[in-house]
């Protein structure tokens, strides 16, 4: 490496890099000269008068080595479907005079092979002319293979005989940090 580097030193001062020729002066910037007055200036052409005596068996390529096997393996993180819609059934859509409110009961099951946090959203809408009439949410986390009973609950006073419906509208499940 060494003798590579003193022929590089020797073809630099024998070429001329770094000088320019004529008298102008560029701010002490050096550089090869294109153009000008300079004769035969052709640097794509190089040098003509080369030293003798230069090491031709120089080493080529790069040092060959075996690489690290890495010690770890990758595992891809579990699959689940995150619409929650499905592990839910529901029952008992009525409403309660006494209490004033509509109710709908959700048993709610994980199938999922972790435990995971669902957010759920109902709505209890008018059949007949598709408005809105009450909704509930519900933040539930169930364990792995488990399963849970919410009950959802408005409260809104009716004034005449109603037809409505009860759904869930969105139920997002994630897996739970705990």
């Amino acid at each position: 490496m060494r003798i590579c580097a003193v022929a590089l030193v020797g073809l630099i001062a024998l070429t001329g890099c770094g000088k320019k020729k004529g008298g102008s002066h560029d701010g002490g910037l050096g550089g090869f000269v294109s153009g000008g007055s300079g004769g035969n200036d052709n640097p794509a052409s190089g040098p003509t008068d080369l030293p003798s005596g230069l090491p031709t068996d120089l080493p080529s390529g790069a040092p060959s080595y075996d690489a690290p096997t890495p010690s770890y393996t990758y595992s891809a993180p579990p699959t689940y479907n995150s619409d929650g819609t499905n592990d839910i059934t529901a029952t008992g859509c009525d409403y309660d005079e006494s209490t004033r409110s509509f109710q709908y009961t959700l048993n709610l099951r994980n199938p999922e092979t972790q435990s995971m946090h669902y957010s759920i959203t109902i709505e209890w809408e008018d059949q007949n002319g598709g408005s809105l009439l009450g909704s509930d949410y519900k933040s539930v986390t169930v364990a792995s293979g488990g399963s849970q009973t919410l009950s959802a609950t408005s409260y809104r006073t009716l004034t005449q005989q109603t037809s409505f419906t009860c759904k869930v509208t969105s139920a997002l499940k994630y897996p739970s940090s705990t």
